[in-house]
C-alpha cells in the first residue's frame, strides 16, 4: 500500500490568490481563477478537502483537483479549516467550515470584481472529499 501522505506533495499550479474568512491561520481559502475567462462571471466551486480531520492533511492535497476545475472554466476556492490537533475538533472544525461556506463566495467575488475573471457569488457549488464531504453536506 502506498503512503497516503503522498497526496501532500503532488505538483499543481499555485492558487491565483488567497482570501481570509477569519482571524486564525487556518481560516483561509486558496482561489484559482479560470485562465483567460472574460465575459460572463464564472461560477464558483468551493472545495472542502478531506484528510481524516487531521492537521497534517490540509488544503494542499486538493490543489490538483482545484487547478483542474479552474482549467475547465470554473473559479475554485479550497477552504482550510481547523483540524484535530490544530485547535479544531467539535465544534471548531464545523464552525470554520460553516463560516467559510457562508462567507468565501462573497469574499472571492469582491476580490475579483475589478479583474478579467470575475466570480458570481450566486452560482456556487460545494464539493467535498472524504471528511470534507461530510463537512460540506453538514454545514
Amino acid at each position: 500500500m502506498r503512503d497516503p501522505r503522498e497526496v501532500l506533495t503532488r505538483a499543481a499550479p499555485p492558487p491565483s490568490l488567497t482570501v481570509t474568512y477569519g482571524e486564525l491561520p487556518d481560516q483561509v481559502a486558496d482561489v484559482w481563477l479560470p485562465a483567460g475567462k472574460a465575459g460572463p462571471m464564472a461560477p464558483l466551486v468551493v472545495v472542502v478537502h478531506g484528510g481524516f480531520w487531521r492537521a497534517e492533511y490540509d488544503r494542499r492535497h486538493a490543489r490538483p483537483q482545484c487547478a483542474g476545475l479552474a482549467a475547465a472554466g470554473y473559479a475554485v476556492a479550497a477552504i482550510e479549516y481547523r483540524r484535530a490537533g490544530a485547535g479544531g475538533g467539535w465544534p471548531a472544525t464545523f464552525d470554520d467550515a460553516a463560516t467559510a461556506l457562508d462567507t468565501v463566495p462573497a469574499l472571492v467575488a469582491d476580490a475579483t470584481a475589478g479583474g478579467t475573471a470575475r466570480v458570481d457569488a450566486n452560482r456556487v457549488v460545494h464539493v467535498g472529499h472524504s471528511a470534507g464531504a461530510h463537512l460540506a453536506v453538514w454545514a
